[in-house]
């Protein structure tokens, strides 16, 4: 995510949407990352999410600097050519990804940008584990769903030129967990799929990985970041 609001260009002052906030994670880590300089507002079609997402801004005394609303991605709840930076986060995978992304563009100023990151459902996720050949492929397979209509690959790429965004910087990466629950949930995921046999080997890998530090999985993300168009 820092990665992606740098190259957003974020500077101090300027206004920030995020589409489909959901509890409010990443814009909670934003504001304290920008220190307050920003103005950001979220917006989800979530009621339950967005009390979550309030009753936490409430807690960590964020709600000068973040305002929310419920919304659906596919006809943002704003007018035109509103806020500097608008960005969505494995939203568009969702719904109607050219229709999201058609909002994003319209609700952004000219020469704002618009930054993206879907799951890349098309690249194999990375398991650091002393596997098997035939193991490790079947652990680093992918995981999930999109729907008909959404984004989780590159084509990202291709709907963000076709939605006429331009300078665009593409950043197909990997998030990388070593430790913690999201570690414990992925393991979880994986071991669903696996045979008594496979798991027995996975287990054994896991012990063996974590005794020397090197035990990580990495889950793999398209994103991208576009200029909309000044008026000329």
């Amino acid at each position: 995510m820092r990665s992606l609001v740098n190259e957003a260009g974020l500077r101090p002052g300027q206004s920030v949407l995020e589409v489909g906030c959901g509890s409010g994670v990443i814009l909670r880590w934003l504001a304290r990352y920008v220190n307050g300089a920003n103005r950001m507002t979220g917006v989800d079609i979530n009621p339950y999410l967005l009390r979550e997402a309030k009753a936490a801004v409430q807690k960590e005394d964020l709600h000068n600097p973040i305002e929310l609303r419920e919304g659906n991605a596919e006809s943002l709840p704003f007018p035109d050519d509103q806020f500097d930076v608008t960005m969505t986060c494995t939203v568009m995978e969702e719904g109607n990804a050219d229709l999201m992304l058609a909002e994003c563009v319209r609700v952004t100023k000219n020469g704002g940008r618009v930054a993206a990151i879907v799951r890349a459902l098309d690249m194999p996720w990375w398991v650091n584990l002393p596997l098997t050949a035939e193991l490790k492929t079947k652990a680093e397979a992918q995981r999930g769903h999109v729907l008909r209509e959404g984004c989780a690959d590159a084509s990202l790429y291709r709907r963000m030129r076709q939605a006429k965004l331009e300078n665009l910087i593409m950043l197909p990466q990997w998030a990388s967990f070593s430790a913690g629950e999201r570690l414990e949930f992925e393991q979880e995921r994986v071991l669903a799929t696996l045979k008594p046999e496979e798991a027995n080997e996975w287990r054994e890998a896991v012990v063996e990985a974590e005794r020397d530090g090197t035990f990580f999985i990495a889950q793999p993300f398209h994103r991208a970041v576009g200029t909309k168009p000044p008026v000329t």
